[in-house]
């Protein structure tokens, strides 16, 4: 695990936090973030934007998700990766719990490679201090 600071993980765990206690999106994003995951075939044709953040609650709560922070123009972002009925979800959202988005990722590997990406632990890890 990637060694924090006692106000990093403090940070962190205060952001996912606030995630499970109220999933907030910004304005008018979600209906679209739902239908493009229905559309991408990662969500039922019928599911609703409730169903939508059980699974990124789920997530949230899994103690063996994988924790990233994502640099994007110098902004970091929490992002959270694991297997929602064996498909993996990644859920991606700004320190002040805001939604950034929450998608399904064929090759985890592969895309968390990306520039931007920077592996802090497991949930459990950053929970526990393990």
């Amino acid at each position: 695990m990637k060694e924090l600071s006692p106000s990093e993980r403090s940070q962190i765990l205060k952001a996912i936090d606030g995630m499970l206690k109220n999933v907030r999106w910004v304005a008018g994003s979600a209906e679209r973030h739902l239908q493009k995951r229905i559309a991408r075939g990662h969500l039922p044709a019928a599911a609703t934007i409730e169903d939508y953040e059980h699974v990124i609650r789920s997530v949230l709560q899994d103690e063996s998700a994988q924790v990233f922070r994502y640099w994007y123009n110098r902004k970091p972002y929490l992002t959270l990766v694991t297997a929602v009925q064996s498909r993996q979800w990644l859920v991606m959202f700004s320190y002040d719990s805001l939604m950034e988005t929450a998608f399904i990722i064929e090759r985890p590997e592969q895309y968390l490679n990306k520039p931007g990406f920077e592996e802090i632990g497991s949930l459990r890890e950053v929970q526990h201090e393990l």
